[in-house]
């Protein structure tokens, strides 16, 4: 088996996030510079303070809320087989998590939805998912899951909409 295998991000699923940020970042700026004549934009129009305060914190809260949605799920993950570890660099942030395959009970392999079923696995510790690898986000789904056989197999969950917000936040979701 290879040594090491780094996460591909899927097109799709990451750059629309990045597309969105950046559509509403822009917005926000081109927003800014028009409102105090900075620079005057023919795509915007004048507006009272009253409703450029509303239109700059409605964009503000949508670009904050991407940029921290890109921050959760969109990460760079390492498998080193021969040393039996597993790491998650934050692409925003840039803070590494690593771990051993000890570290973990097991894998549990799971469905969730992004307008459509995406194959997921979980890293579990104490019927936790501590980490979880999504083919949504990441086009080499195949190859991180076959590095991970090193892993006890704890079974084939299926996830209601209950138990995947529980996932995200890390509550206890395996029986």
């Amino acid at each position: 088996m290879i040594g090491m295998i780094t996460s591909r991000h899927n097109t799709f699923g990451c750059w629309f996030f990045f597309l969105v940020t950046f559509f509403f970042l822009s917005f926000l700026i081109g927003e800014v510079l028009n409102h105090y004549n900075i620079f005057k934009f023919d795509l915007f129009i004048n507006m009272d303070d009253r409703s450029f305060y509303s239109t700059l914190s409605l964009f503000s809260f949508f670009s904050f809320l991407y940029i921290a949605m890109i921050s959760a799920y969109i990460k760079k993950i390492d498998i080193d087989t021969i040393n039996k570890t597993v790491s998650f660099k934050n692409i925003i942030t840039r803070q590494t998590e690593k771990y051993d395959f000890t570290d973990f009970d097991g894998i549990a392999d799971t469905y969730l939805n992004h307008k459509g079923l995406y194959k997921t696995i979980g890293l579990v510790k104490d019927r936790k998912v501590i980490h979880y690898i999504d083919s949504y986000w990441v086009s080499n789904y195949d190859d991180l899951r076959e590095s991970l056989q090193g892993l006890k197999c704890l079974g084939t969950y299926n996830f209601g909409t209950w138990k995947q917000l529980k996932l995200i936040l890390r509550q206890p979701v395996i029986d």
